[in-house]
């Protein structure tokens, strides 16, 4: 199934220990097998952006460990990267300035 006007994703969910969805914008942590009112969100920077063109959804089960992407999954990590990357430059230039 193709999807559009949601962000892509790579979710990672380690059977009872819990999971880990990476977007380009943020990433959720949970504990535990249930995702829902358990996770926290850790910001990376800009509002999320919405697919514009369809993306496919895949689903990939490995013993406990199920894996969905939506959009290449290498390409949600780049986007991270450079997210991370901006964030790092950001605060390095803040720390350089001189208090006023």
């Amino acid at each position: 199934m193709r999807r559009r006007g949601v962000e892509r994703s790579l979710e990672i969910q380690l059977g009872p220990l819990g999971g880990i969805d990476v977007r380009p914008t943020r990433v959720f942590v949970w504990g535990g097998e249930e995702r829902e009112g358990r996770e926290r969100v850790v910001p990376l920077g800009s509002p999320p952006r919405h697919l514009r063109i369809p993306r496919r959804e895949r689903e990939l089960q490995a013993g406990a460990v199920h894996v969905r992407s939506l959009g290449n999954p290498l390409m949600t990590i780049a986007l991270v990267g450079v997210q991370v990357a901006r964030r790092l430059v950001a605060e390095r230039d803040d720390e350089k300035r001189p208090a006023t």
